[in-house]
């Protein structure tokens, strides 16, 4: 009996200390996850101050531009908004292009004018014209007989330059 006694006592020790491992390894689990948590908590509480410091810095900022603003309305109070002067401006420009075309135009015809003035026909010779010593038979003539027809001379065409601007 006393075997008996013995062996359920070593028994009865052998899960005491199963049961204390067991604890044990709980225990030190515990711990490690413990030891992880604040770790993640100190890092959440250093992110939460960056994030603070940086909503600071962003307020200072956006009441740097809010007093920039203010600023900027008291003193574009008395001006015109883009809004009103655009129609005015596209109108200026649309009339300096017309100006501009009717102008260079004008030189065209005159250079047009003054180039003719020297072709036979056009009843003015000028002294320094090289053709004003020639009498208006002294230039060949063609006949429309030739084999080859006769070319009709068109207009020259006047060029916008500034149209693509308009």
């Amino acid at each position: 009996m006393m075997d008996q006694i013995q062996e359920e006592f070593e028994l009865a020790l052998e899960a005491i200390d199963d049961e204390r491992a067991h604890h044990s390894q709980s225990m030190q689990r515990l711990h490690d996850e413990k030891a992880q948590e604040t770790s993640k908590l100190q890092q959440a509480i250093t992110e939460k101050d960056k994030a603070l410091v940086e909503k600071q810095r962003l307020e200072k900022e956006l009441c740097q531009f809010q007093e920039q603003q203010e600023s900027v309305n008291a003193t574009m109070q008395d001006q015109i908004s883009w809004h009103d002067i655009q129609p005015i401006l596209h109108q200026a420009h649309g009339e300096l292009t017309s100006a501009t075309t009717r102008f260079w135009n004008t030189i065209e015809s005159l250079h047009n004018y003054r180039v003719a003035s020297y072709l036979p026909g056009s009843g003015v010779f000028h002294g320094n014209s090289p053709l004003a010593s020639l009498g208006h038979d002294a230039l060949p003539g063609f006949s429309a007989s030739s084999d080859y027809p006769l070319a009709t001379q068109q207009a020259p065409e006047s060029i916008n330059l500034y149209a693509s601007l308009v």
